[in-house]
């Protein structure tokens, strides 16, 4: 319940910054800057927030992070100038690092037997936060006519989620650290990612991976931006396009993956996934109607709800199991640069090409995951 409230809020506001920095006066470049700063902060705060829960608690430190993004939403609702709202985004990106406390808080009160099961349920409720978070803010849009009410109903879910912590959720440390010892390899893995790069086993997966993420980051960073653009829709019908993304891949998730795995390899149904998205873009290129989106969009669901699983899995079949740790944070760290990168990226090219250039970049992206496709996952199990 406390990762519902936390995922609601975050997921009703997204598709809106965007459109909030415009009304700011701001291109879409100058989106895409601001849009970075959230997760150029992350990137550095993730694991020292993470580091500090270990010394100082998890409970402490979820309720810490929660108020950062409760004045962050805050400030986005109040946001009449454009130093308010990069304001917002630093607040939250530096202090409110809610989801790595919560996947912390939940390996400790699970066994290495019960973790899988766990971070399965975290994924359905983070699911089900992705569907009802862009509803309730397209419905709030209707009721209001108003930007701001999103970003105070955001405010006013993650206050909630502060109140069932501090009544709810007993502290998961017994013993705590009795100092803090952080170094510069433990916020950038640079260290690890020599070492794993140096792995035919390794290498290829993290590269597909980055590749799938840089693919899938730099159009949906853009979505709301492109969508406006190309076809003319209104904030509520783009919260409503959101919905439908988020609805399809937890169906997706939770009962076509595993019949389809069943009767079709592993490869094979990755395969099947990117060529969805590529699908997906290239469609996108070629229509402006809003009802007929639904269609391209369907199969974007199906393609990162079933890639993405897919390629976790495979990243942490390859190593051993007192590696996953080390080589999940590489990962993430790839993703985070992908993050801060592609926001900009789209922002620029939105800008100054045509939107199209979007959609086709995207799909050119997939496109090079089948390029490598032997390197990454078939001349590894050979040569072991």
């Amino acid at each position: 319940m406390i990762q519902f409230t936390e995922v609601l809020g975050f997921s009703s506001v997204m598709p809106l910054i965007p459109k909030l920095g415009e009304n700011l006066g701001l291109n879409y470049l100058q989106v895409g800057l601001v849009i970075s700063i959230f997760s150029l902060c992350q990137l550095f705060a993730s694991p020292i927030t993470g580091k500090l829960s270990d010394r100082f608690g998890r409970k402490p430190l979820l309720i810490f992070s929660q108020t950062s993004t409760v004045i962050g939403f805050l400030l986005l609702g109040i946001a009449s100038n454009v130093w308010i709202l990069i304001a917002a985004r630093l607040v939250d990106g530096l202090l409110g690092s809610n989801m790595t406390v919560a996947q912390a808080y939940i390996s400790d009160v699970t066994t290495p037997q019960q973790r899988t099961k766990s971070y399965s349920y975290s994924s359905a409720v983070f699911g089900a936060g992705l569907i009802f978070g862009p509803m309730i803010s397209g419905v709030l849009l209707v009721i209001y006519n108003n930007i701001s009410a999103p970003f105070f109903f955001a405010a006013g879910v993650s206050i909630l989620s502060i109140i069932l912590v501090s009544i709810f959720l007993p502290e998961s440390i017994t013993k705590k650290e009795d100092k803090i010892s952080l170094k510069f390899g433990d916020i950038i893995p640079i260290k690890d990612a020599k070492r794993f790069f140096k792995s035919a086993k390794t290498r290829g997966i993290l590269i597909a991976f980055f590749i799938y993420g840089f693919g899938f980051f730099i159009f949906i960073s853009t979505f709301t931006q492109y969508t406006t653009n190309q076809f003319g829709v209104t904030l509520q019908q783009i919260t409503f396009y959101m919905t439908w993304i988020g609805a399809l891949r937890v169906l997706f998730q939770t009962v076509i993956i595993n019949p389809i795995l069943k009767k079709v390899s592993e490869n094979r149904t990755l395969k099947l996934g990117i060529l969805a998205m590529i699908f997906t873009m290239v469609f996108l290129i070629f229509t402006n109607n809003y009802w007929i989106v639904y269609i391209p969009i369907s199969f974007l669901a199906f393609g990162t709800g079933v890639a993405r699983p897919i390629l976790m899995s495979k990243l942490t079949k390859v190593v051993k199991r007192e590696e996953i740790g080390s080589l999940l944070g590489v990962n993430n760290s790839l993703n985070s640069v992908a993050l801060v990168i592609t926001p900009i990226l789209g922002g620029l090219i939105l800008d100054y090409l045509p939107p199209q250039i979007l959609p086709l970049l995207s799909a050119i992206i997939f496109s090079l995951i089948f390029i490598i496709w032997r390197w990454a996952f078939v001349k590894p199990y050979q040569e072991e």
